[in-house]
């Protein structure tokens, strides 16, 4: 995965996930980038050890966390508590045959499960394709293709939309992604991903996307459907 990770959940969002105060579908976006990225999974080892360094003896915090390494898999399962999630002992990646992809690409097997489990494609406008996964009953969650020269609707966020890059390169209005990058956006944002060479994400959203231009607004009473229909 890549070495140069440029975006990283904040540490706040860390903590919360590592005391397993987030949705379903919110840690197991965090738990993938943490596998992806080194020095997050770093962190994310010294934050369990605090949490269990609070409830138990701190010598003892101390000897388990020196003498067993973390297993995110695991750790992410006990966390999430949910079938979909769970993950024998093993690699942290695995690789998956994807139908918008030419070629098997290594994800996170907190992702990996549902993906190789199939996945049930649709097609939108501007060579973009979207898989909805039910993780949760608060966030909607999908992995996202942008084929080469794909462009989405200019947008911003009623909510929340955190999107980990998980294979190639985008851009938009704010800045480069590439893979392992945690990208987090709001109502505060307006922008316009665009793709050259290709690109595969997961995201995660508490509230639909707004569009702000052009015929794509007629699509927003659409999204808010869509958007309720998928925390059914």
């Amino acid at each position: 995965m890549n070495t140069e990770v440029k975006l990283h959940p904040s540490t706040e969002l860390l903590n919360q996930f590592i005391q397993g105060e987030l949705s379903t579908g919110h840690s197991v976006v965090v738990s993938a980038h943490v596998l992806m990225c080194k020095s997050c999974g770093a962190k994310a080892k010294e934050f369990q050890a605090l949490a269990v360094s609070s409830w138990v003896d701190p010598k003892l915090a101390e000897q388990a966390v020196e003498s067993k390494p973390t297993n995110y898999s695991e750790m992410v399962a006990n966390i999430v508590a949910s079938p979909q999630q769970r993950s024998e002992a093993g690699s942290e990646l695995m690789e998956v045959k994807l139908d918008v992809l030419d070629n098997s690409i290594n994800l996170p097997r907190v992702l990996a499960k549902a993906a190789a489990s199939g996945l049930s494609w649709k097609h939108l406008p501007g060579g973009i394709s979207e898989a909805q996964v039910k993780l949760d009953d608060e966030t909607q969650c999908e992995f996202i293709y942008m084929k080469p020269g794909s462009k989405a609707p200019v947008h911003t966020h009623m909510g929340s939309e955190t999107t980990l890059v998980l294979h190639g390169e985008f851009k938009d209005e704010l800045g480069d992604y590439g893979a392992s990058d945690f990208i987090v956006r709001d109502k505060s944002h307006h922008h316009q991903p665009l793709c050259e060479e290709g690109c595969l994400c997961f995201a995660v959203l508490d509230s639909p996307l707004r569009f702000t231009k052009g015929i794509a607004r007629l699509m927003n009473p659409i999204n808010r459907f869509k958007f309720k229909r998928s925390l059914a």
